[in-house]
């Protein structure tokens, strides 16, 4: 329907009919614009929460989407693929904040022992979203060429919805404390979202963290890239939302009882090994005739190790890694390298595909294996530990390190002295 709009409105207004390849070109721009606007929406999200709090960050972001599903249900009485254009680009500003935002307001606000489960609900809503699109996108609903532009603008509604309803909410804890410095506030928020469960340990906690940072203040991007005290945990957030999108591609509620370590190298793994097993059975697809099964059953085991680890546990990984000085920033970065990744990866695959063609895969499974041999050796399990004590982990693991390097430059002096 949309490319009919984009002829349609050609031929109205310059009396032309474009090609296929200028349709397609136009389409592809449609589509990716949505990528540019989730990039710079999550640059933007760091700055926003740390200024307007996480909550009034998110009802405030409700207005871009509200704006781009006014373009969106104009743009068939106006005759303008131009205004779906921008209506995609709000859109992915909007998702570009809001990712960021959404994540560090849960994870900010649940208990500890919660805090990964809370992080779960993010890809499950997600994946909800994605369904639902589909789902009014068929013919029986809004998918008819006399409603599509309502499925365009549903996003509104939604934003819409919450703008009436995170008012109920209160600001996250974490933040009112930490950030702003009112212990008050804080326990007013923790008692509203706890109910009586006992708080007082995690008041305690980021007390703790507090004075530990007394000095320091809320970091920028580039003040998070600079700083060598948190340069593994800066890596593992890189490699975890690179792979993210690049392992080829929501959540079992397991991760308490497991760990995000472990299913993320588990993860990783498996999706590792499906993807080489699947690059053999469809190369012999065409030869054997039960190797399109065996590539059915691995795509289901692909996608299987996929959604009980990295889709479950990455998208909250920077708010437990990090410390609340440097969470703002870590969460921007992720979500820049994700949208970055999706970008990259929409324009390059058909690219890979007619040049490597089956054997595509084998560069997504390059992704998994170091992804998932990064967190192995190099990310501290963080089940029931604060951002302060995964911090000191990330130093004592690593310590190790330098030590031996330590070593060995003494070894070579006393070498060296001896010769």
């Amino acid at each position: 329907f949309i490319k009919e709009l984009v002829n349609k409105s050609c031929v109205h207004r310059y009396d032309r009919i474009l090609k296929e390849w200028e349709v397609s070109l136009i389409w592809s721009f449609t589509v990716s614009i949505f990528c540019i606007g989730g990039l710079l929406g999550s640059l933007m999200a760091g700055s926003l929460s740390s200024r307007f709090g996480r909550k009034h960050c998110l009802l405030l972001n409700n207005f871009l989407a509200i704006f781009g599903a006014i373009l969106m249900l104009l743009s068939r009485t106006a005759n303008s693929f131009e205004m779906i254009m921008v209506g995609r680009f709000f859109y992915g500003l909007n998702a570009g904040v809001g990712l960021s935002a959404q994540a560090m307001y849960l994870t900010e606000s649940a208990p500890k022992q919660l805090r990964a489960t809370v992080g779960v609900t993010i890809a499950t809503s997600l994946s909800f979203g994605k369904f639902l699109g589909q789902l009014l996108g068929i013919r029986e609903l809004l998918g008819t060429e006399k409603n599509w532009h309502w499925l365009l603008g549903f996003n509104g509604f939604t934003a819409l919805f919450q703008l009436c309803t995170l008012p109920l909410l209160p600001e996250s804890p974490r933040y009112l404390l930490l950030e702003r410095g009112n212990v008050q506030a804080s326990e007013n928020a923790f008692r509203k979202l706890w109910g009586k469960n006992d708080y007082n340990k995690e008041v305690v906690e980021m007390l703790e963290e507090k004075a530990a940072l007394q000095s320091v203040r809320s970091c920028s991007v580039l003040e998070l890239i600079q700083n060598r005290t948190v340069r593994w945990q800066l890596l593992t957030i890189v490699i975890a939302f690179t792979a993210l999108q690049l392992c080829g591609l929501n959540a079992f509620m397991i991760i308490e009882s497991i760990g995000r370590k472990v299913l993320l190298f588990r993860g990783y793994m498996g999706m590792a090994a499906s993807l080489g097993l699947l690059s053999v059975t469809v190369y012999f697809q065409k030869t054997v005739w039960w190797m399109p099964y065996c590539s059915m059953v691995l795509v289901f085991l692909f996608i299987s190790f996929f959604s009980s680890g990295p889709a479950a546990t990455t998208v909250s990984l920077p708010g437990e890694i990090l410390t609340q000085s440097f969470k703002s920033a870590g969460y921007t970065l992720g979500c820049t390298v994700n949208w970055t990744c999706l970008f990259v990866l929409g324009t390059v695959f058909p690219i890979l595909v007619g040049n490597l063609g089956n054997f595509c895969f084998l560069i997504f499974l390059a992704v998994c294996l170091i992804c998932g041999l990064h967190v192995k050796f190099n990310m501290p399990e963080t089940k029931d530990r604060t951002a302060l004590e995964i911090s000191v982990e990330f130093e004592r693991m690593h310590a190790k390190d330098k030590a031996s390097e330590k070593k060995k430059a003494s070894e070579i002096k006393v070498q060296e002295t001896k010769l």
